[in-house]
């Protein structure tokens, strides 16, 4: 199998090229890749002990040199342990273009047993040398240009969200590196739950029973901040040879971006959440007595360059499916404006909104959001009829 960039990775990378022009050409550019790597370095020798060839030594740069290889790459590999670490076991790579450094920390190397084992960290650590290098280096790009973001005041949370779920992407990518350098999904597992839970005594099968355990509970989208949830790995370890491309990135869309969430979306759900607002006002608007004066006003305070759609056909089937609850009571909320924006709206109206939430798979939550908002108005209200069966 070839390690390749995971479908989040390459949205981020297009929307940050296609959106954020200027920032984008500054962090693909000479000048910033020399003064990130002045920077890197200087901090590497100043907290860093370089781990020579010698002794136990011998053997971790022989299996780090077979991760990379298996991995396809060539570059001279540097170890190093870091001397003001906080305690936990931990690795990480300092990237270096044209040189793949690794950073120990704490006692992980005391946690790792077996040539598998490492050979799952270090594949896992050269993996992020590997995405950073991909492509002439514009997942490296996208990854230093949304850290810089976060450093701005008022950063928008779209660019941390993004951030954050650029991360956890990552970390399961390299997950899957570290499964491709060892060949053994059973120690890429107990590797994970050692180092993360500093649990010597793991055994994969049994974690991997507990992370389907908790598949099954319907749990929503990761809430990790730089790494995922440890069953969230295991699961995406557990699959990621054996499923389809296509099925494997939408299972790691449930498993860590989970639903439409309204508070926290990222770029790319933002354009996602402006398009189906857009679906919807297109929809209703489609039907004559809907496109009042008013509502078009209302439509163009969300589009100002708004123009009605005649004859448009339902493309909303299976919406709710991916769509958190605010964001189903969004739905309801848009559609009730909808219908009542107009001092005028009747009956006929709320009738049409009702229709286009049944579309939606939100008919239920219209009708009980109306009912609670529009008490008295019995014009309005006849018009809310129960869904046909």
């Amino acid at each position: 199998m070839q390690l390749e960039p995971l479908s989040y990775h390459v949205e981020v990378a297009r929307r940050l090229e296609t959106d954020e022009r200027e920032l984008w050409t500054w962090f693909r550019s000479e000048a910033f890749a020399e003064r990130y790597k002045e920077k890197t370095g200087t901090d590497l020798l100043r907290s860093g002990i370089r781990l020579d060839r010698s002794g136990p030594n011998e053997r971790r740069y022989a299996l780090a040199e077979q991760a990379r290889d298996a991995l396809g790459l060539t570059e001279p590999i540097t170890l190093y342990h870091m001397h003001d670490a906080k305690g936990s076991p931990n690795a990480y790579l300092v990237y270096m273009p044209g040189q793949i450094v690794i950073a120990f920390e704490g006692r992980i190397l005391e946690l790792l047993e077996t040539d598998a084992e490492l050979l799952d960290l270090l594949g896992h650590e050269i993996s992020h040398y590997k995405l950073y290098t991909t492509d002439g280096g514009r997942f490296h790009s996208a990854d230093r240009l949304l850290r810089w973001m976060l450093g701005r005041d008022h950063c928008p949370a779209e660019f941390f969200e993004t951030w954050r779920r650029y991360q956890l992407y990552t970390e399961v990518y390299c997950d899957i590196g570290g499964l491709i350098a060892c060949g053994d999904r059973d120690a890429t597992i107990r590797g994970l739950v050692r180092v993360i839970a500093d649990f010597k005594d793991a055994d994969a099968e049994s974690y991997l029973a507990q992370a389907r355990e908790l598949m099954t509970k319907g749990l929503g989208g990761s809430r990790g901040i730089t790494h995922p949830e440890l069953h969230v790995r295991v699961l995406a370890v557990a699959n990621a040879l054996t499923m389809e491309p296509s099925a494997f990135n939408e299972l790691l869309r449930t498993l860590i971006s989970g639903r439409l969430e309204l508070g926290a979306l990222d770029i790319a759900d933002q354009e996602t959440l402006r398009e189906l607002t857009r679906r919807l006002v297109d929809r209703v608007l489609s039907f004559d007595g809907a496109r009042t004066d008013a509502a078009l006003a209302h439509a163009r305070q969300m589009f100002p360059d708004y123009d009605p759609q005649k004859n448009v056909t339902s493309v909303l089937e299976g919406l709710t499916e991916s769509l958190s609850q605010g964001t189903v009571d969004y739905i309801a909320y848009l559609l009730l404006d909808l219908a009542t924006v107009d001092d005028t709206a009747s009956g006929a109206v709320i009738a049409v909104c009702a229709a286009v939430a049944d579309e939606a798979g939100v008919g239920g939550r219209f009708r009980e959001i109306a009912r609670q908002e529009l008490k008295g108005r019995r014009a309005i209200l006849s018009g809310l009829v129960k869904r046909a069966a």
